[in-house]
């Protein structure tokens, strides 16, 4: 059965979006089957995997489709995603949808990253309880601790609320820069007070990055020379060997 992630963090610009489809690629690249699902009504992991999609979102029953890279597969956020979102929020019952949908297709595959909102609506903890971990990236910023902070405070609320224990796959580090002592600061800090949880891979800003989504690429497509292609790869593997897959 695939270990499923949720990939999120409560706070926005962390780099959510272009941790799962360059992760996901590489796990891919490495021979592992892996899917992505799109969660985020921003669609913006769609619009990279499948920027020609126009069936339903995962609650609306859609299947997994392939994408151009081998063994990557996405169900995509489809147009009716905002919809089920207001759906799901009138529904005391519907928390575990998407645990339910994806019971039937969890064999198919090694890893399994969910996409989501920068917030713990309804869709995010969907997706929490559907999933056995979740890997939080964090911008070097100021603020870094904080949003952690508030990430795993509301992953100790989900596990007293719904009995489900979600393990945490990793804390990456993301749009680090180098000559910037306060990043280094905060490196220095997260690794302090999570030595085990904490990438050794720091994924940094790239202007490669940041283009590859204009062209619907991952950026090992887009640009695998690129020092942020070359990070998102050193991460995959970190992750992989952290799962044992």
């Amino acid at each position: 059965m695939a270990d499923c992630i949720t990939v999120a963090n409560q706070k926005g610009g962390v780099g959510k979006t272009t941790t799962v489809i360059n992760l996901a690629a590489y796990i891919a690249k490495a021979g592992k089957r892996c899917l992505v699902i799109d969660n985020d009504p921003q669609g913006n992991a769609s619009s990279v995997l499948a920027p020609d999609y126009e069936g339903p979102c995962v609650y609306g029953s859609a299947t997994p489709v392939k994408t151009r890279i081998a063994n990557l597969d996405v169900i995509p956020c489809g147009a009716d995603l905002s919809d089920y979102e207001l759906r799901l929020q009138q529904d005391s019952q519907s928390v575990r949808v998407m645990q339910s949908l994806l019971a039937d297709i969890r064999d198919l595959y090694d890893v399994i990253l969910i996409d989501c909102p920068p917030n713990l609506n309804i869709l995010s903890i969907n997706a929490l309880l559907a999933s056995n971990k979740v890997l939080i990236p964090i911008q070097c910023e100021y603020y870094a601790m904080e949003g952690l902070s508030q990430m795993l405070g509301s992953l100790e609320s989900i596990e007293h609320d719904f009995a489900h224990s979600v393990g945490l796959a990793g804390i990456l580090l993301t749009m680090y820069e180098d000559y910037l002592a306060l990043n280094q600061q905060v490196v220095s800090e997260l690794r302090q007070h999570f030595p085990n949880q904490v990438f050794q891979t720091l994924i940094p800003r790239d202007v490669a990055l940041a283009a590859a989504p204009s062209h619907s690429n991952t950026i090992c497509e887009y640009d695998p020379l690129s020092q942020g292609s070359v990070a998102y790869l050193a991460a995959a593997k970190e992750l992989l060997d952290g799962l044992r897959v």
